[in-house]
């Protein structure tokens, strides 16, 4: 592995972490607990493994989310009447407008933080941001695997790709 490969992937790594942090800082909320609000926003009433499907975040995590939000008054958990096992998630009053104002915080956060890239530079960010996802996508390879075997089958991808 190159140096650049892995000075990329630590930019990146590093990146991620000041992006979050500075995200909850100026937003008041974490990404993912945004996220989860979210998709709470578009639906009345939602299992909470439904929630955590549509979002891809641990399900301990999303419990812990829940929980602290019911605290705060933000959404209602309730016990599904049909199966006793489902718990049901809405939001609150409270919760709906609480997420209009951190939406609107996002959305200044965002001018921020693409205010010193020219549109020609955000547009060939997030194709080579997309690129990289692609990437992330593809079955890794076993480590197991021989060296020359691994070689053949990533150069057989990118032919195909």
């Amino acid at each position: 592995m190159s140096c650049r490969t892995e000075d990329l992937l630590y930019v990146l790594i590093h990146l991620n972490k000041q992006l979050a942090c500075r995200f909850e800082t100026d937003v008041g909320v974490s990404p993912n607990r945004l996220e989860l609000l979210c998709q709470l926003r578009g639906a009345e009433e939602i299992s909470q493994s439904e929630l955590q499907k549509a979002v891809s975040i641990d399900p301990a995590a999303v419990t812990r989310h829940m929980q602290q939000l019911e605290a705060e008054g933000k959404l209602v958990r309730t016990r599904c009447q049909d199966d006793n096992r489902v718990t049901k998630v809405r939001l609150t009053d409270e919760g709906r407008s609480w997420i209009e104002s951190c939406n609107r915080q996002k959305e200044r956060f965002m001018e921020r933080l693409q205010a010193g890239l020219e549109e020609s530079e955000r547009k060939e960010l997030l194709r080579l941001l997309a690129a990289l996802g692609r990437s992330l996508e593809e079955p890794p390879l076993p480590a197991a695997l021989p060296a020359a075997l691994r070689l053949r089958r990533s150069g057989a991808r990118r032919a195909r790709g």
